[in-house]
This record gives structure tokens, C-alpha cells and sequence, in this order.
């Protein structure tokens, strides 16, 4: 995978976890993904990628970092509105972090589809088959989470 692609998109997350939460996420490492591995993750949040470039883009996190994230906002909800609120910050978050790494990408024109949640215990993601998914891993005080990408330019 193009390492300005990669490096942007590491760039975009580290970003906008310092602006939304005022956290500074910790690289914790990188590796390709089978797909087909337990991963663990219980929320993970989608854009499309077309353009000069094609793809998945995705944040995944455990309920627990969610939780812990929602809760900094200081948005007040009752138990019925929570699982919305998590869903529509998820879907906020990999916004943010695709429209920043792909802004920082000057020499190529993509597009961003709209975020698509999907919940539960380690979900599958059934990802293109056009190029190989490159995990990058981070750690906050109060979790892991997790980018991924499934781009070919």
C-alpha cells in the first residue's frame, strides 16, 4: 500500500482524536489483515472510497473505548438514545478521519460514500478483494482502537 496513503490516514487519526477527545493516540503497532481472523472489535464504522483511488476505510473499537468516548463528550442521554449517540459518533470519527487524510493527499481526487455502522461481538467485515487490509493499531488511557485500510490507488 502507498505509504503517503497510510501515513496520512495515521496522521488524520492521531488528529482527530487530539481534537475530538484531547487525546494523544499512541501508535501500537501495524500488520496486514487476513480478514478472516477474531479480531475482538465490537463497533466498527465505514466509508467508501472511489475516485482516484478505491476502497474501505474503517474504525473499529470495543463498546468499553466507546462508552468511555461518548461520555467525554458531555452529551447527557438516557439508555435509549446511547446506542444512537455511539453510532453517530462513530460515524463522525472516520468522517473526520478519511476527509483529513484524504485533504493531506494533494495529487489525488476521491470521493467519500456515507459511514455505514455495523455492531456486535467480532463481527465480519466482508472486505473488497482489490488490495490487502492494512491494520493500524492504537492505544488510548481508556482503550485500543483500531484504522483500517483496504485501498487501491
Amino acid at each position: 500500500m502507498d505509504t503517503n496513503i497510510v501515513a496520512a490516514f495515521a496522521q488524520a487519526a492521531k488528529g482527530t482524536f487530539k481534537d475530538m477527545f484531547a487525546l494523544t493516540a499512541a501508535d501500537s503497532g501495524a500488520s496486514e489483515l487476513s480478514g478472516s481472523e477474531d479480531h475482538g472489535w465490537d463497533v466498527t464504522g465505514l466509508v467508501g472510497l472511489a475516485g482516484q483511488a478505491q476502497g474501505v476505510v474503517a474504525i473499529r473499537l470495543t463498546n468499553g473505548l466507546l462508552s468511555s468516548l461518548l461520555a467525554s463528550t458531555g452529551v447527557a442521554s438516557g439508555a435509549d438514545e446511547t446506542r444512537q449517540l455511539e453510532s453517530g459518533l462513530v460515524g463522525e470519527m472516520i468522517n473526520i478521519i478519511a476527509g483529513q487524510a484524504i485533504s493531506a493527499i494533494h495529487d489525488l481526487n476521491i470521493d467519500i460514500a456515507p459511514p455505514v455502522i455495523v455492531r456486535g461481538p467480532n463481527h465480519k467485515i466482508g472486505w473488497p478483494n482489490i488490495a490487502s487490509v492494512f491494520a493500524l493499531s492504537y492505544k488510548l488511557p481508556s482503550g485500543v482502537f483500531e484504522i483500517d485500510l483496504c485501498i487501491k490507488h
